[in-house]
């Protein structure tokens, strides 16, 4: 009973109360078990509008951060989406729960096996993550949506061709304080357009350099 309202609290005033609207988000987000893919050490805040430090020096994005991206992707039942950054597993969890099919591609082999098993025990079938360097990895197929949990410095459109004509792409560009969050539109290979949504902070996707190209010159 506490955990569930905690959860509810989480869902009222954090998510709801930061601009969140989108039904399916807000019911993902009372669904999915937030605090199992939190670290033992942290879990007392799973509930709380924190960054949570995770292995390997990455974080879990806030609450509100996570329900403002699923939000701005709007994942359909039956899409195929792409995470760029497992990290715990949370927000892949929340992809399915959506209804779509999911990949996920994480750095850090230990954060893929750590979300790999929790997304197991809840029973989350409906995600598969592998262990790779994105920039050395290329899909078996296109996506219809692609999630990147971590920010650019630059813009790098290179991800644009593993989506789907009509589909989209979500991604953090900038560098702190003044990070953007946007939707990548793909109209066909080459054209795409993209729309701000709202400010935010993440950590970079790792790379020793980024070209600027695209929307981030």
């Amino acid at each position: 009973m506490e955990l569930e309202l905690a959860r509810r609290n989480m869902v009222q005033s954090q998510i709801q109360a930061g601009a969140v609207r989108d039904a399916r988000v807000l019911g993902a987000f009372a669904d999915v078990p937030r605090e199992a893919f939190v670290p033992a050490a942290h879990r007392a805040r799973a509930f709380a509008e924190l960054e949570i430090p995770l292995a390997c020096g990455q974080r879990m994005m806030t609450p509100r951060t996570e329900a403002l991206t699923l939000e701005a992707v709007a994942l359909q039942p039956g899409e195929r989406a792409l995470e760029i950054g497992t990290g715990s597993g949370f927000l892949a969890a929340c992809m399915a729960r959506l209804g779509a099919q999911v990949d996920s591609v994480e750095y850090h082999a230990e954060l893929a096996d750590t979300a790999r098993a929790v997304l197991a025990r809840c029973g989350c079938d409906a995600v598969r993550v592998q262990q790779a360097d994105v920039w050395d990895w290329e899909p078996a197929e296109r996506y219809d949506a692609i999630v990147a949990t971590a920010s650019m410095p630059y813009y790098d459109d290179r991800f644009e061709s593993w989506v789907h004509p009509g589909g989209r792409l979500f991604a953090v560009v900038g560098q702190a304080p003044a990070m953007d969050a946007g939707v990548v539109h793909v109209l066909q290979p080459g054209r795409a357009w993209r729309e701000s949504m709202f400010e935010s902070q993440l950590q970079p996707l790792i790379r020793d350099w980024f070209p600027p190209r695209g929307f981030g010159q």
